[in-house]
């Protein structure tokens, strides 16, 4: 392994007469952004991302367990395609440069692309001593000379994380991936050390709400008045029993209470009043940015990446490009004392000092990956207006929710007046409960505006009032609510499971493989990410299945990001408990495979029929852009002798594919899956589609 410790030597200033020097980074959109900043004695050329990968494929050398690791655990690298002319390239650039600097992003993915641009020219006899690494957290002209002034050296127990990642994903990936196919007959499932624990969480939400049975309870409202206000109120107590504890459990009882509401006459028993404050939230993290655009902004969180990127690395605002935010990939919500002191001024020039209230977040996060402070723009004077002329709808929105969310963070509380209006019985046996929360003081909300509420009614104690109307509503409870891909998130982060900048890529691979369907922003599991889970359960549920194992494999990255665990212990102790595991999985893999008839070929809801098309089954009503993919039972049982379209999941070429075609073969009608387990305007247009081939070609 080639470790790079180099002593820096002198200060870089621009301007200064020096030969040129190679600036390295992954983007050529950094590289523009760079160029403009550090002037005409550097070459700023991007690598285009990593060049070494893991060996696979065909050609790979097989000398350890899987392709691409050793027998000694060491990985064995191969070059990414079109690495050899990225390095050509950069080859011809550095021979005549003086210093080449590595500029890579701030984190452990940053730090081993430093690693094998270095290794890459240094085997193209670059020595050694040419080579620094600069780190910024934003890509403006300050922190970049700043940077440039404190080059160092690569951060080798930053480069052993991300490696010793690698490596134990290349293990479970390779080892299990291959197994699981042939185990659930299936061409090139995907398994991964923590894509397979998100699909798992997504099963345990799916049994939660399958084990649910749903109970009737019944409400009971009152429309009072007085002279000319009016106001609604819900029943709250009946006989002393109240809250959580009155429970209403069908229609005999709520038609009893009913009538006997309506024969009695009501007062206002209390009207009190509280004050509430309301803190506002951190700024954003690299989890709860993509929490906060998915929920809303309705933003995938692969899109927020994306665009969060594209603001780090720079948007051209007519006069070259300029970094609008800092690094997207952070576990801190601190910001530094520079940002403070300009939000703070900009807070009370903008708003008045009563709504400036200084805060000094700290992370409480361990991991060495973390940048330096949280999310934020680079200057919060760029206010989202003053440049949304330059950004396209999507970066606006998301520049304007992390500037919002950072400025917030350093404003005074919002207070709010809270008042409980109880009105009583004239046999005090029952009692109603209205409720009014007027805004006192706004705030930092005054960033984030509420619909106004229902203004308080001008009544007080003692005041009689007329009952204008009961109206009782029958309800049932309901299963806990699937996952959305923001909630998924915050649950992976409270159970340790992966890390922030890996939610976004698990998400996507977890969705392309069929695992799951996203419908409405609701997750759904599919039979086969569910069958996957059972099969991988049976072996591994006290391995990586399990939410403390990966919790704990996490915290041990860290610990080798920290210097405070070897790269080769921590990967060779992984193995030595997995292997024998594996044996037996592989075992019953050959001996016990299932039918895959089972998760391959799924009856779905929708009829087949050309007189009514694509009616929903469960429903016996038409087949909308907002129903379930899978359901219960069929509404009645002529309903469930109609002939239904199928799900056919199929392999090719371009990669997983599924269609929908009537079960019927004689019957020609055939659909995009997205008719049925899709979203948004595509499942629209798709709908439709079916339901126009059901009037044409249907034979039934």
């Amino acid at each position: 392994m080639l470790i790079i410790g180099l002593n820096f030597i002198g200060n870089v200033r621009k301007g200064e007469n020096l030969s040129k020097n190679l600036v390295i980074v992954e983007s050529p959109t950094k590289a523009r952004t760079l160029q403009r900043f550090l002037g005409k004695e550097y070459i700023v050329e991007a690598s285009v991302g990593h060049i070494n990968n893991l060996e696979s494929g065909y050609g790979a050398k097989y000398t350890g367990p899987v392709a691409g690791v050793d027998k000694d655990f060491e990985p064995i690298w191969g070059l990414e395609k079109g690495a050899v002319t990225r390095i050509n390239n950069l080859t011809k650039l550095a021979k005549d440069c003086e210093t080449i600097y590595l500029a890579a992003d701030p984190d452990r993915e940053g730090e081993g692309i430093a690693y094998h641009v270095a290794n890459a020219l240094i085997e193209k006899k670059q020595p050694k001593e040419k080579f620094k690494r600069v780190v910024f957290h934003e890509i403006t002209e300050k922190a970049v000379m700043e940077a440039f002034e404190n080059a160092g050296q690569l951060n080798m127990d930053l480069v052993d994380a991300h490696i010793g990642r690698r490596l134990v994903d290349r293990l479970v990936g390779f080892s299990l991936s291959g197994l699981t196919s042939s185990l659930l007959r299936l061409k090139r499932l995907s398994v991964g050390r923590v894509q397979s624990v998100a699909v798992s969480i997504i099963k345990d939400k799916e049994d939660e709400i399958n084990a649910f049975i749903p109970k009737e309870y019944w409400n009971i409202n009152g429309e009072f008045s007085m002279n000319n206000i009016q106001y609604s109120a819900k029943l709250h107590e009946i006989d002393g029993v109240s809250g959580k504890d009155l429970v209403i459990s069908n229609s005999d009882e709520a038609s009893k209470a009913q009538n006997e509401l309506e024969s009695l006459k009501y007062k206002v028993n209390s009207v009190k009043s509280s004050t509430r404050k309301t803190k506002p939230r951190p700024p954003l993290t690299t989890s709860s940015l993509q929490q906060d655009a998915s929920s809303r902004l309705r933003l995938s969180p692969s899109r927020t990446m994306s665009l969060s990127q594209q603001l780090f690395q720079g948007i051209n605002l007519g006069s070259g490009e300029e970094g609008l935010i800092t690094y997207m990939r952070t576990d801190s919500t601190a910001l530094s004392s520079e940002s403070l002191n300009e939000i703070g001024n900009f807070i009370q020039n903008s708003y008045g000092d009563d709504y400036f209230a200084q805060r000094k977040y700290k992370t409480t996060s361990a991991n060495a990956q973390e940048a330096h402070e949280a999310i934020r723009p680079t200057s919060i004077n760029r206010t989202p207006e003053s440049i949304k002329s330059f950004l396209d709808d999507d970066q606006y929105k998301l520049y304007d929710l992390i500037w919002k969310r950072t400025v917030s963070s350093q404003m005074s509380e919002s207070e709010n007046k809270k008042t409980t209006i109880i009105t009583i019985s004239s046999d005090e046996k029952y009692k109603f409960k209205s409720d009014y929360d007027e805004l006192v003081f706004d705030g930092f909300k005054k960033l984030f505006p509420e619909k106004e509420t229902e203004k308080m009614p001008n009544v007080s104690e003692n005041d009689l009032v007329n009952l204008e109307s009961i109206v009782k509503e029958q309800k049932f409870t309901q299963h806990p609510p699937r996952y959305s891909e923001a909630s998924l998130i915050k649950t992976m982060e409270d159970l340790g499971v992966g890390r922030p900048s890996t939610y976004a890529s698990i998400l996507n691979t977890i969705k392309e493989k069929k695992y799951v369907w996203v419908i409405n922003r609701s997750i759904y599991l599919s039979p086969i990410g569910n069958v996957l889970v059972e099969e991988i359960k049976k072996d591994f549920s006290k391995e990586f299945m399990d939410y403390k194992f990966t919790e704990k494999m996490e915290n041990d990255l860290d610990s080798i990001s920290n210097g405070n665990l070897k790269r080769s212990e921590f990967v060779k102790s992984f193995w030595k408990n997995f292997e024998p595991i594996k044996k037996n999985y592989e075992k019953r893999s050959e001996e016990n495979p299932r039918n895959p008839s089972e998760y391959n070929f799924i009856r779905t809801n929708i009829i087949c029929s050309s007189k009514s098309p694509c009616i929903n089954s469960e429903t016996g009503k038409e087949f909308e852009d907002n129903d379930r993919p899978l359901g219960l039972e069929s509404l009645n049982a002529s309903l469930e002798k109609l002939p239904r379209m199928v799900w056919i999941r199929f392999r090719n070429n371009k990669g997983d594919g599924a269609f929908l075609a009537c079960e019927d073969r004689e019957c020609k009608v055939t659909a995009d899956e997205s008719a049925w387990a899709g979203f948004g305007r595509r499942r629209s247009r798709t709908l439709e589609a079916l339901k126009n081939s059901m009037k044409e070609k249907s034979i039934h």
